[in-house]
């Protein structure tokens, strides 16, 4: 008898510590994110704060990368589309380019709206990137000393657009870079880090967690 009920009991205080779990607030993310300034894909300039009274979730790439970049963005646009129409207005994807030289507003706008329009592209100065970057604490890197490679080379998802047929041969940088997708609560609070390797629903019910909050 005695036995039972102290198996009744354990279940009783595992069942509680589950539901409680469950239960818990996304903690608090001190010193990683913060307010900066940028410029969007229109060309505009914006600052964090526009932002606040959304869900954010903030990721670091560039339009030349071949492969993690195009998959994060896919990942993204997969999350976004479990939301409800309604939810949809309370969140914001942000895709931060850490080649702000090659991504021209106009250009990462092209690239960004191949994966969903409703996602907002940031660009900028050098100077500004750098300090969003190191707001996240994120990093990025130059894969070669070799400055530029020709983008023809390079698998894209979309070619950079230009106005004039010019001789000159189209180069870029190649980054290793961060690949940490930053949840960030309606008042500007970094409250996950999360990948693509994340369930979906796992991290659409967080999303809604801070929708609700």
């Amino acid at each position: 008898m005695l036995k039972k009920l102290v198996i009744l009991l354990f279940i009783s205080l595992l069942s509680v510590q589950i539901s409680h779990a469950e239960g818990d607030e996304l903690p608090l993310f001190s010193g990683i994110g913060g307010s900066f300034s940028a410029v969007d894909a229109d060309g505009k300039a914006v600052e964090f704060s526009d932002f606040e009274g959304q869900v954010v979730v903030l990721s670091f790439g560039y339009t030349n990368c071949a492969d993690i970049c195009p998959f994060t963005l896919g990942y993204l646009a997969r999350l976004y589309s479990k939301l409800t129409e309604e939810e949809q207005t309370k969140v914001q994807i942000i895709f931060v380019t850490i080649d702000p030289e090659y991504d021209t507003p106009g250009h990462l706008k092209q690239f960004i709206g191949h994966f969903n329009s409703d996602f907002v592209g940031l660009s900028g100065s050098k100077e500004q990137i750098d300090y969003i970057v190191s707001l996240f604490q994120a990093k990025y890197q130059k894969l070669s000393v070799l400055n530029t490679v020709p983008t023809k080379n390079i698998r894209r998802v979309t070619p950079k657009l230009f106005s004039d047929e010019s001789d000159e041969e189209d180069k870029a940088s190649l980054y290793s870079h961060s690949v940490t997708l930053y949840l960030i609560d309606k008042s500007g609070f970094t409250r996950s880090l999360e990948y693509t390797g994340t369930p979906v629903d796992e991290f659409v019910s967080k999303i809604r967690g801070l929708i609700n909050e």
